[in-house]
């Protein structure tokens, strides 16, 4: 990315011929001289790295709780819940990274004799076969992996023995090479490794990551619920989790970066005393693998008993236990006026054609018909103004997509070792531009309603008047108008979102 390219979802189409949210165009224009409010955005996603610097100030607190003190001092049913809820852990704080994938747990059933719910068997040939293509690119992953430990601790090992205190010294590299020719391709194998970052941690993640994938995530006899003890078919029975919403960060990554979009001021003065309003309230329900419905219910209950604004659900997946527990959710996020932003997946199929597979949804059970006017799903533009406008992975729908918003080389906080920023691209990253977008709003506007704001968002859109790049349906490369892949044939835009949201709540005043 060149530097006219640098955060460019900020800028604006007619200002800097960038199709941006015109962020910077509506600090500047609409909002200087004005005063926002507190504005809560509930992350559901992995973990947070809470103290992380580009986040530590915008991280929700929970006043009504005494941090440490095992009471549930708000009574909310949640002990020592400071700054959100983990669901992915217990009292002992232990924690999961790994879990089942979804179609791992329709298989489970069927292997310990016990029958599939009967709304659900039809999907078991779909699962199996996901499984099955899932299970041979683990295998063959795994090979892969072993191959570039065994690359990298070799050249490790070659290399240190050459220093006395075994560690190895960069400037001095080059002599010994000159001295020794046969050192030649491990001082060249080494030099990559740093420029690509690859150092023991980075290796010793991508093994556990290959070997749990194998040994966890598709082990139809490891039961994922272990630690939690719970029973994960019963959404009655609550009594699990911890306050420990930062665990291991290190290797869940992915929250980090989606509260960092939602927050960042980007460098930009102008943005800064816009974004301080923001409050991130992390619930960490996804590890490696399959988040459990179970979990994503709750945790949508929890940010609406609490005081959650928006939410943000930068993930889904293709196969759902108990869709049923979630639709419930949804509504009840609706009733306490809680607006849901949904990545709609990184695919590059349509998700208009029939059966309908990605969770979470408001799909009724007998069409495209909505459950609930809180739910938004959210595809990912580009900033090239050509045919590679939208994300060449993007999920897309005349129907089941409602909008587009930037999700291309988004430079956000990271919890990556060694790394404080890095840049992201997907859906998940559209779906927290379209969060951080609804978040301002409702903070310069706080009287308007959830289902207002998501009038609002989808009204103001732009329009490109472009084609662009997707895949068909037998994974074909075809030309299809951008404004036939969602339901309003558009780019979010903050600017005109607040320039409507200003005369909405002017007229309703007078």
């Amino acid at each position: 990315m060149n530097d006219a390219k640098e955060n460019w979802l900020i800028k604006d189409i007619q200002k800097d011929t960038i199709p941006g949210i015109s962020l910077l165009k509506a600090a500047e224009e609409l909002l200087i001289d004005k005063n926002g409010t507190d504005v809560i955005v509930a992350v559901i996603d992995m973990p947070i790295s809470i103290d992380h610097k580009a986040l530590k100030y915008n991280i929700w607190k929970n006043t009504n709780e005494i941090a440490g003190n095992h009471i549930d001092d708000d009574q909310n049913g949640y002990i020592d819940d400071i700054h959100g809820w983990n669901f992915i852990g217990n009292s002992k704080n232990e924690n999961i990274i790994f879990m089942h994938y979804e179609f791992t747990r329709f298989l489970i059933p069927e292997k310990m004799g016990l029958p599939l719910r009967p709304e659900l068997a039809s999907q078991l040939p779909r699962a199996q076969k996901v499984y099955n293509e899932r299970m041979e690119y683990a295998e063959e992953n795994l090979l892969g992996v072993k191959k570039m430990d065994s690359f990298y601790y070799s050249t490790k090992n070659t290399l240190s023995k050459l220093f006395h205190d075994k560690i190895i010294i960069d400037s001095k590299l080059d002599s010994l090479s000159l001295s020794n020719p046969e050192l030649q391709e491990a001082i060249k194998l080494h030099r990559m490794y740093q420029d690509e970052n690859i150092d023991d941690s980075y290796v010793n993640n991508k093994m556990l990551m290959a070997k749990e994938r194998l040994g966890i995530q598709l082990n139809l006899d490891y039961d994922d619920r272990a630690i939690i003890g719970d029973d994960v078919n019963n959404l009655n029975d609550r009594d699990y989790g911890n306050g420990n919403v930062s665990h291991n960060t290190e290797i869940l990554t992915h929250g980090t970066k989606m509260a960092g979009i939602i927050v960042s001021s980007f460098g930009e003065e102008s943005l800064q005393d816009i974004m301080k309003h923001i409050k991130i309230m992390p619930l960490p329900i996804s590890g490696l693998g399959g988040e459990n419905d179970k979990d994503m219910a709750l945790a949508i209950r929890y940010a609406a008993d609490n005081g959650a604004d928006i939410i943000n659900i930068s993930s889904g997946k293709y196969f759902s236990l108990h869709e049923d527990w979630v639709h419930d959710a949804i509504k009840y996020a609706e009733s306490k006026d809680v607006l849901i932003v949904v990545s709609s997946g990184n695919v590059g199929i349509d998700l208009d054609g029939e059966p309908k597979y990605r969770y979470p949804n408001d799909n009724s059970h007998t069409g495209h018909t909505e459950i609930s006017n809180n739910f938004m799903r959210i595809g990912t533009s580009n900033y090239a103004l050509d045919s590679t406008f939208v994300h060449p992975a993007t999920n897309y729908g005349k129907t089941e997509v409602d909008i587009f918003a930037p999700g291309e080389e988004i430079y956000t906080a990271t919890s990556i070792k060694n790394e404080d920023y890095a840049y992201g691209s997907g859906t998940s990253e559209a779906a927290a531009v379209v969060s951080k977008s609804a978040a301002i709003i409702k903070s310069y506007f706080p009287k308007l309603k959830a289902h207002q704001i998501k009038d609002i968002v989808l009204k103001t859109g732009v329009q490109y008047n472009i084609e662009v790049s997707m895949k068909d349906s037998l994974d074909n490369r075809i030309k299809i108008p951008f404004n036939e892949l969602s339901k309003t044939g558009s780019v979010v835009n903050v600017y005109n979102a607040l320039v409507l949201a200003e005369s909405l709540t002017k007229n309703s005043s007078n």
